[in-house]
């Protein structure tokens, strides 16, 4: 799927009953006429007077078995003659969308004709259309903003009192859709692979008016699965295994998305000078209670819950010198970047469950990674949104997490986004429970090339308050009994050596082994921490962090 422009649902509906449309005078056509000699002209007459001559309608074959009431139609062709688009135009009756079209095969069963002559109902059980190629292209014609459009029924009117299908289904659908304002730098958006399913299509003048249907139907269901693209930057690329989307439940579901770096990790620091590696694993998104009509109409989503169920998150520093120039512009913050998405969102409440993020960092000193891990994460997100009029109301996003600290300490965050704020205000505050120091080793030792070799931490709280050009707080870390070793490089390689004397130098002089130390208050450490303007929001917080605890203890 390419997916450079918004692709609304309601351009894909649109196009595709006018699909139906088509189907319908073809079946009109078989119903009334029935002989093949004449039925071809008498629908491409139909097809020519009722699109105001703008539309052509061929097809290989039809056939239609009049006990069985089924109907086959080959290889079915609809084009817009060009040639009529400045005159179209110059009579102010050009549409904003014209649609073309090509379907493998159609069939239909139910067709009876009997129906069609006694009630002037077209009625069928079915329709199964194959491999629809559906191509629209959009400009806008300014005077049909002053008209009101035919609606479907005042359309079919014309032929019939109603018309009715129990389902119609559309396998592996083609759309293209695409602006002409500016063809040179137009960019179609295209959606492959998709499968949409109605359920009782209703076309009458009682269904205009039916509150429980939309868009004259019972249900649809669209399906799109395998979907695979990469990122603007050609870095990374996203997969979904399959998207849901129900009429009748107001949900939509995602299943198995990825997002996978194109390059491994120090390999993807030479293509990007040092810029943070992201990769995404999630089995399961779920928006419940979506607004139909914010959908449809304004191309947003509002829904009052979305579900984030068992993922995991890989977040890669490279700390080496790539020699970058300073950018004039900060990185903006996850907050921010949500902010800027073309497409709006406003969801009340989004709730994560197990999910696990894994912060890593290289230090090129060392020449190790050093691992950060959050396990079993869950909480929540309020008032995620960034459309106009939500943010005006309410700017705050306010998340609530639990997680394992190193899948050992019990860990709490509480964040507060302002994303309305120029700037990416926000706050956080935090707090770790009972952990033995020597569980963060692995990480002190390949980013500071020291260890614990004793030490139990009872608490670790923060609270700070940042924007894109730092961070300001402080943190209480309360601990007993810390004891640290220190190392080198060896010089014939990069292996660590220890380093004893400067050990028990700072072990006796330098660093405090507790927190509160004997009959002295509790120490407080204050964060101050000035933003590496190109750096992300994981390693500017862990940064911070690390600042308050070397603040505590030294």
């Amino acid at each position: 799927m390419d997916s450079t422009h918004k692709l609304p649902f309601r351009k894909v509906l649109t196009a595709i009953f006018y699909v139906l449309l088509g189907l319908l005078i073809v079946a009109m056509g078989v119903g009334y006429f029935g002989l093949k000699p004449l039925l071809t002209k008498r629908i491409q007459t139909a097809v020519l007077n009722s699109t105001d001559h703008l539309y052509h309608l061929s097809f290989r074959d039809i056939q239609y078995d009049i006990m069985s009431g089924n109907a086959y139609v080959l290889d079915v062709t609809m084009m817009a003659d060009s040639t009529l688009y400045d005159s179209l135009k110059t009579a102010k009756r050009m549409p904003d969308n014209i649609y073309q079209g090509k379907v493998k095969e159609i069939n239909l069963t139910g067709l009876r004709l009997w129906t069609i002559f006694t009630s002037e109902k077209l009625e069928l059980n079915s329709i199964n259309i194959t491999n629809p190629i559906i191509e629209v292209t959009h400009e806008k014609q300014p005077y049909n903003s002053f008209k009101t459009a035919l609606s479907p029924y005042q359309i079919i009117s014309k032929f019939v009192k109603s018309f009715s299908v129990n389902k119609v289904t559309f396998n592996n659908i083609n759309f293209t859709y695409k602006k002409s304002t500016n063809p040179k730098n137009a960019y179609p958006s295209r959606l492959e692979n998709l499968d949409l399913e109605v359920s009782n299509l209703l076309i009458s003048a009682e269904s205009e008016k039916d509150s429980s249907r939309f868009y004259y139907t019972k249900e649809c269901i669209f399906r799109l699965e395998r979907l695979s693209f990469p990122t603007r930057d050609s870095l990374n690329t996203l997969k979904v295994n399959t998207i849901n989307f129900s009429t009748r439940t107001r949900s939509l579901s995602i299943d198995n998305i990825v997002l996978q770096p194109r390059y491994k990790p120090m390999i993807y620091g030479n293509h990007t000078r040092g810029d943070d590696r992201i990769g995404l694993v999630c089995k399961k998104l779920n928006f419940e209670n979506i607004d139909m009509k914010k959908m449809f109409e304004d191309k947003k989503i509002y829904a009052d819950i979305l579900k984030v169920n068992q993922g995991n998150v890989t977040v890669f520093t490279d700390t080496r010198d790539f020699n970058t120039p300073q950018k004039a512009n900060y990185r903006p913050f996850p907050h921010q970047s949500f902010k800027d998405l073309p497409a709006k969102f406003y969801i009340k409440q989004m709730k994560l469950r197990n999910f696990n993020i894994t912060y890593s960092e290289y230090n090129p000193e060392t020449d190790l990674v050093g691992n950060v891990k959050f396990n079993h994460i869950t909480g929540t997100f309020s008032n995620l949104t960034n459309d106009t009029i939500p943010l005006t109301e309410n700017p705050h996003c306010l998340v609530f997490l639990k997680a394992k600290l190193m899948n050992k300490a019990d860990m709490y965050l509480k964040f507060n986004f302002n994303v309305a704020a120029p700037k990416g205000d926000f706050t956080c505050s935090g707090k770790v429970y009972n952990m033995r120091m020597d569980c963060v080793n692995h990480v002190i030792k390949s980013l500071a090339m020291a260890k614990a070799d004793d030490g139990f931490v009872k608490e670790f709280s923060f609270n700070v308050k940042g924007n894109k050009y730092g961070l300001k707080g402080s943190s209480i870390l309360r601990y007993t009994d810390l004891k640290v070793s220190f190392f080198k490089n060896k010089d014939d390689d990069k292996t660590l050596k220890k380093r004893k004397f400067l050990s028990f130098i700072a072990n006796t002089f330098v660093i405090k082994d507790s927190n509160p130390t004997r009959k002295k208050p509790l120490r407080v450490a204050v964060i101050n921490y000035r933003r590496v303007p190109e750096k992300a929001f994981f390693y500017t917080m862990w940064k911070a962090l690390v600042e308050g605890l070397k603040g505590s203890v030294l």
